[in-house]
């Protein structure tokens, strides 16, 4: 092999010598210093503004490589792809994906098996690293190499999967873009086995919620604002709206909020309502609705399978809600109305405390179910009476022995 010029080693660095590697955070009183070597060495220069986290790789305190990290890319189609996110889930959890913005072998030779061993540490180490600044762990991570100087052996090494390439374009402040011409190979690389499960998942571990943004707009819809227009018109000349006099809100406008939050990975009527709440004014005004009748005005029951999540039977509860009084009632006669007419037949309800009455109780055994219902201690005599059956009776009294009748107006225990 032939010997390197001017390098750390006079040849090709041995195995024993990349196994004394260590790799550790830049400390900011050593930025100057790394950004004069960026600077000079790295062929893009240094990217001092932003710096997310910047490591250093260390052959016996010597410096051998810098690693700089940063903000993902806003939306490359290639890495999208691979993830297979949504626009909403791409706008909440982008923090989660890292961008690997230089990567410097030091010193003018360049050793493969040098790069290749420093990006292996890099990569292992960035999880704690980023979390001990940041508060929470990266999923994967991504870089971009220039494909007419560069063939990215080392993060082929690293078995950095090549997902495509970029379109040839830069970021031009802040919501623009220039076209560069150049287009760049695109790397990413898992950070955990289950990194695309986590992307995708309806909730999001709670490890990883401290990177989450929860007050992103929906910045993408599943459709374009001409085809949102498009489905309210049509749904408005072929859906019968019972409330059509009503100028509240329309049975249309409700019916594409559904249709945009399904795509979107709300499948609930919780998450289908806070996907509303997240909705720009101008995407709003593209469904006809008002922020905050999507907010205050839109009062449900739903009745929810516990292990999928998905509505069973969902009926609006009240169209004008003016106090907490006319809201308990058009809740809980809804309520009763939906034990009813579904089937119930050996499944258990749960409800909160404003559920635990007589009726209710009725309701859901004549529909053939089961019930748990929240009993709150300011109801002081039906919780001492539950109390008191509670040390006597087991947890769960069957059909053979139920709880002593009480009238309407006495919570049920």
């Amino acid at each position: 092999m032939k010997a390197k010029q001017k390098g750390l080693w006079e040849q090709e660095p041995p195995g024993f010598v990349l196994k004394d590697l260590s790799i550790r955070v830049v400390d900011k009183t050593e930025y100057a210093r790394a950004g004069e070597l960026l600077e000079r060495e790295h062929y893009l220069g240094d990217l001092p503004r932003g710096r997310g986290l910047l490591q250093v790789v260390e052959y016996r305190g010597r410096w051998v490589a810098l690693l700089d990290w940063g903000p993902a890319a806003w939306k490359p189609a290639d890495r999208d792809e691979w993830i297979g996110w949504t626009g909403q889930q791409r706008a909440e959890r982008l923090a989660l994906v890292v961008m690997n913005r230089r990567f410097l072998v030091l010193g003018p030779g360049r050793m493969p098996n040098l790069a290749s061993r420093a990006l292996g540490l890099a990569t292992r180490a960035l999880p704690g690293h980023w979390e001990e600044r940041y508060g929470y762990r990266p999923v994967p991570a991504e870089t971009f190499t220039d494909i007419e100087q560069f063939e990215g052996a080392c993060y082929k090494a690293d078995n950095w999967p090549a997902c495509g390439q970029s379109k040839g374009f830069r970021r031009h402040r802040i919501d623009y873009y220039a076209r560069h011409g150049r287009p760049k190979k695109l790397w990413v690389k898992a950070l955990n086995r289950n990194a695309r499960t986590i992307l995708t998942a309806l909730d999001v571990p709670g490890q990883y919620r401290a990177g989450l943004n929860r007050q992103s707009p929906e910045r993408d819809l599943p459709l374009k604002l001409p085809q949102v227009a498009s489905l309210r018109q049509w749904l408005r000349e072929h859906v019968d709206d019972p409330r059509a006099s009503n100028r509240s809100y329309s049975c249309s406008s409700l019916l594409v909020l559904v249709a945009l939050a399904l795509p979107a990975g709300r499948h609930t009527l919780a998450s289908i309502h806070r996907y509303g709440q997240f909705l720009s004014p101008q995407q709003r005004r593209a469904l006809a609705v008002d922020g905050k009748w999507v907010r205050d005005r839109v009062l449900t029951v739903c009745l929810t399978d516990h292990e999928s999540g998905a509505p069973v039977a969902v009926a609006p509860a009240s169209s004008k809600v003016r106090n907490d009084s006319q809201k308990q009632q058009g809740e809980t006669t809804v309520a009763r109305a939906l034990y009813a007419r579904t089937a119930l037949d050996h499944a258990v309800v749960t409800a909160d405390a404003l559920h635990n009455s007589r009726p209710d109780a009725d309701a859901i055994l004549q529909a053939g179910g089961d019930y748990l219902l929240q009993l709150k201690q300011e109801a002081r005599h039906s919780f001492k009476a539950a109390e008191k059956a509670a040390a006597t009776a087991p947890l769960f009294l069957s059909r053979k022995n139920p709880t002593p009748p009480t009238d309407a107006s006495t919570p049920a225990r």
